[in-house]
C-alpha cells in the first residue's frame, strides 16, 4: 500500500469516527435496560410535543471540557449529559435548538454562563474556574439548573423536562400547598442576618415543594382552609383537634386535595423534643410521639392503630455492622403498587417506624393500595420499638398477611362531622401550642416563620379556631339580638353585636372527584431518611431512595402536572437485595425457636438462682444459702443453657456466612461461567463443521 493510500485510510477513519461520534449521525444505539432509562420518558415526549412552533426553546449548555481543568467525575458526565440534550433537540423537531458552550477561562463564553447563573467552581490547576450547567430559555421566560450534579444523574431528565415545561406553560400563578404539621418542618425560607437561629431549618423537602409551589403554613388550631390552598399536607398531627379535622373535612368536601401522614412513632417528632438531638435553633414546641387522624378515618373507613408497628423481617433495613432492625422497613417493588403511575418506576421506599392500616368497604370511596409490607412481618407494640432497635427480635411471628402501608381514596367522601362544625374543644397537654417564636415576646414574631405561619406567603392558610371573623351585619337575622354596641348601620339601633353566622358545613363531596393519600409514616420525607449527606454530614439534594420522587409524584398528580410524574419516576434505579433478606430470614426463621426456647429456659433458671441465693432466717439465726447444693445445680444447669444457646447462635451464623459466601460466589462466577460456556460451544460448534468437510 503506497503511503497516500494509507493516508486516504486515515483520513477516512477520522471522518467517520468525527460523524458518528461528535454529529452523532448513522450513530443508532439499543437501549436493552430492563427499564430503558437511556429513552426518553413518554412524559418528556408529551411536554416537547405541546411546545409552540412559534415559540421555540433554547438549551445552553455550559461544560468546561477541559481536562486541566475540570475533574475527571465531572468530565465524564459531559458525554451523558450531552447525549440526552441531543435526544431531547431530536424529539423537538425543530422547536428545541441545543448550543453547546465551553466556557474556558477569560473567554466571551465564561461570561455566557456568568449572565445565565450559572455556578462556577475552582478548576483543578487552582487558578481556573470551571462549568457545568444547563440554562433553558422561551421567549422570555428562563429557567437555571446551575449545577449538573454527577452524582443525580438519574434525575437528570426530569430536571431539564422540569425546565422545559415551566419556559413553555402559560399558567401565570403557582399551585398553592398548605402544610399543617405539629412539628416545625416549614420553617423560614431564609434566616435573617445578625439574628440568631431560633427556629430549625425547613426539611429540603419543603424547600424543594417552594421550587414549584407557593407553600403555606397552616396553623395545627385552624377551623378552616383559605380557599385558594389546592393541596393541603398533613405531616404527623399528633394532638389534632376535632376543629382541625373539621377543617381537613371540609376542605376534602370542597375539592381539594388531602395527602396525610400519621405516625404510631416519630423519630423526628422525638428528636425535636430533644434539642440537644437537632444540634441546631432553640426548642419548638414540644408535639406527640404518636399521631392520628380518629374522626376522618372513621368516615373514610379506614382503620389506624396509633400504638401498633410493623415488624418486617423481609423488608428490614440494615443499619451498620450487619444489625437489622425490623421496624425499618426498605420496601422494594413487590411491595409496591407499580401499576400506579406515581409509583410505576419507583425502586424502594423506606419507612420508620410504620404504622399500617386497614379498609372497610365505604360507598362511594374507592381504596387503592400503594405500598404493602411483606407476608413476614407482624405487629408490635410501640412501645417496644427502641427495644428491637438495639437487640435481636428472637420472639418474631410472621402473621402471613401483608400489611397496608400507604394507600389512596378516591370518590365521593360524606363528611366525619354530620352535626356540623365541633363545639371548641380544651387543647390536650402536649398538643399543638398556639403560634409563636421561643424567645419573643408574646405576639412578635418573624416575617415567614412558623409561629407567624404563611411560610413565604407571609400568609395563614387557615384561621385559628379561637379567632372568628364578625358575620356581616346583613347577615345577621333582623331582631335577632337584643341591645348593645353595633357597628351604625350594622344592625338595628340598641341591638346587642351580631353573633358569628359560620358558613353551612358540606355534607358530601361536589363531585366524585375526591383524594386523599395516606401514608402511616411521617418520618420518610425527613432529610436523614431520604437524602444523602456530605462528609460533614449535612444533608444534599440527592434522594437515596424513592420517598421523596414519590411524594413529588403525587403533588404533580394532585395539581394536575401528570406529565412529569413519569419523568421523575425514573429517578431511582438502585436496587435492595430483597432476596437475600428473604434467604436470610428463612435461616433465621429455622433457628429461631431453638434460641427462644433456650432464652426461656434460662430466665427461668436466673429466677430460681435469686429465690435461692438470699439469707434465710430460722428461731434467730441467719443462715446464709441455705440450699446451697440445689443452688449450684441450678448455676450448673444455666451454664449448660447458656452452652446450648451459644451454639445456636453460632451455627445461625455460620449458616447466614455460609449462604452469603454462596451467593456471593455465583455473583462473581456466573456471567464468567455463562461466557466460557458460550465459548466452548461455538469452538465445539466450529470443529465439528470443519470436520464434516
Amino acid at each position: 500500500m503506497s503511503a497516500l493510500s494509507l493516508l486516504n485510510v486515515i483520513g477516512i477513519i477520522v471522518v467517520v469516527n468525527y460523524i458518528v461520534g461528535h454529529l452523532n449521525i448513522l450513530n443508532p444505539k439499543f437501549d436493552l435496560t430492563e427499564k430503558n432509562i437511556y429513552t426518553l420518558s413518554d412524559g418528556t415526549k408529551r411536554i416537547i410535543s405541546r411546545i409552540n412552533p412559534d415559540e421555540p426553546v433554547t438549551l445552553r449548555f455550559y461544560a468546561t471540557e477541559d481536562g486541566r481543568i475540570m475533574p475527571q467525575e465531572a468530565l465524564n458526565y459531559v458525554t451523558p449529559v450531552r447525549d440526552l440534550l441531543m435526544e431531547i433537540e431530536k424529539e423537538g423537531r425543530g422547536k428545541i435548538k441545543l448550543e453547546r458552550i465551553d466556557p474556558r477561562p477569560s473567554t466571551e463564553d465564561e461570561d455566557k454562563a456568568i449572565a445565565d447563573d450559572i455556578t462556577s467552581f475552582n478548576g483543578m490547576d487552582g487558578t481556573s474556574k470551571f462549568y457545568l450547567g444547563l440554562a433553558i430559555e422561551a421567549v422570555d421566560r428562563k429557567e437555571i439548573i446551575p449545577l449538573l450534579n454527577p452524582n443525580d444523574e438519574a434525575s437528570l431528565e426530569y430536571y431539564i423536562a422540569r425546565g422545559i415545561s415551566k419556559v413553555t406553560s402559560n399558567e401565570g400563578s403557582r399551585v398553592v400547598v398548605g402544610v399543617m404539621s405539629a412539628m416545625p418542618i416549614a420553617g423560614p425560607a431564609m434566616n435573617f442576618p445578625g439574628m440568631p437561629q431560633r427556629t430549625p431549618p425547613p426539611w429540603m423537602f419543603i424547600q424543594h415543594l417552594r421550587q414549584d409551589y407557593d407553600v403555606r403554613e397552616v396553623s395545627m388550631s385552624s377551623d378552616t382552609i383559605d380557599a385558594d390552598v389546592k393541596i393541603l399536607l398533613v405531616i404527623h398531627p399528633g394532638g389534632i383537634t376535632n376543629a382541625a379535622q373539621f377543617a381537613i373535612d371540609q376542605f376534602l368536601l370542597k375539592g381539594g386535595k388531602v395527602i396525610a401522614m400519621v405516625d404510631p412513632r416519630c423519630m423526628v417528632s422525638e428528636a425535636y423534643n430533644n434539642p440537644n438531638q437537632m444540634q441546631m435553633g432553640m426548642a419548638p414546641p414540644s408535639a406527640p410521639q404518636d399521631s392520628d387522624l380518629p374522626e376522618l378515618f372513621k368516615a373514610w373507613g379506614v382503620e389506624y392503630n396509633k400504638h401498633q408497628l410493623v415488624a418486617d423481617m423481609t423488608y428490614r433495613v440494615t443499619v451498620g455492622r450487619g444489625k437489622s432492625v425490623p421496624t425499618f422497613l426498605s420496601v422494594d417493588r413487590a411491595g409496591i403498587n407499580t401499576s400506579e403511575p406515581i409509583a410505576n418506576a419507583l425502586e424502594k421506599v423506606q419507612m420508620f417506624c410504620t404504622g399500617a392500616f386497614s379498609i372497610s368497604a365505604k360507598e362511594g370511596i374507592t381504596a387503592t393500595r400503594l405500598l404493602e409490607s411483606s407476608e413476614n412481618s407482624s405487629f408490635i407494640d410501640s412501645s417496644e420499638a427502641e427495644k428491637v432497635q438495639n437487640e435481636e427480635m428472637t420472639n418474631f411471628q410472621p402473621e402471613g398477611k401483608k400489611k397496608i402501608l400507604a394507600l389512596r381514596l378516591t370518590g365521593t367522601f360524606t363528611t366525619a362531622f354530620p352535626e356540623g362544625a365541633p363545639k371548641p374543644e380544651a387543647m390536650p397537654p402536649g398538643g399543638p401550642k398556639p403560634p409563636g417564636i421561643p424567645g419573643l415576646p408574646p405576639g412578635l414574631t418573624l416575617p415567614g416563620a412558623p409561629g407567624e405561619t404563611g411560610g413565604e406567603d407571609k400568609k395563614d392558610a387557615g384561621a385559628p379556631a379561637a379567632a372568628t371573623t364578625p358575620a356581616p351585619a346583613a347577615a345577621a337575622p333582623a331582631g335577632a339580638a337584643p341591645a348593645g354596641a353595633a357597628p351604625a348601620g350594622a344592625a338595628p339601633a340598641g341591638a346587642a353585636p351580631a353573633a358569628p353566622v359560620a358558613p353551612e358545613a358540606l355534607k358530601k363531596s361536589a363531585n366524585s372527584e375526591g383524594m386523599v393519600f395516606l401514608f402511616a409514616d411521617a418520618d420518610m420525607l425527613y432529610d436523614v431518611f431520604a437524602l444523602q449527606r456530605d462528609q460533614s454530614g449535612r444533608a444534599v439534594p440527592i434522594p437515596i431512595n424513592s420517598n421523596i420522587p414519590m411524594m413529588l409524584n403525587i403533588m404533580e398528580m394532585a395539581s394536575g402536572s401528570s406529565d412529569l410524574v413519569a419523568v421523575r419516576s425514573r429517578a431511582s434505579s438502585h436496587r435492595e437485595f430483597t432476596k437475600m433478606n428473604e434467604l436470610m430470614s428463612s435461616v433465621e426463621a429455622k433457628y429461631r425457636p431453638v434460641i427462644e426456647e433456650q432464652n426461656a429456659a434460662l430466665n427461668k433458671i436466673v429466677g430460681d438462682i435469686a429465690s435461692l441465693s438470699g439469707a434465710k432466717q430460722e428461731q434467730g439465726v441467719v443462715f446464709l444459702n441455705p440450699n446451697k447444693q440445689q443452688l449450684q445445680q441450678l448455676k450448673d444447669k444455666q451454664l449448660e443453657i447458656q452452652k446450648k444457646k451459644r451454639d445456636a447462635e453460632k451455627e445461625l451464623k455460620k449458616q447466614k456466612d455460609h449462604l452469603e459466601m454462596i451467593i456471593t460466589t455465583l455473583n462473581m462466577a456466573a456471567v464468567p461461567l455463562l461466557v466460557v460456556a458460550i465459548g466452548l460451544v461455538l469452538a465445539m460448534r466450529r470443529h465439528s463443521i470443519q470436520a464434516a468437510h
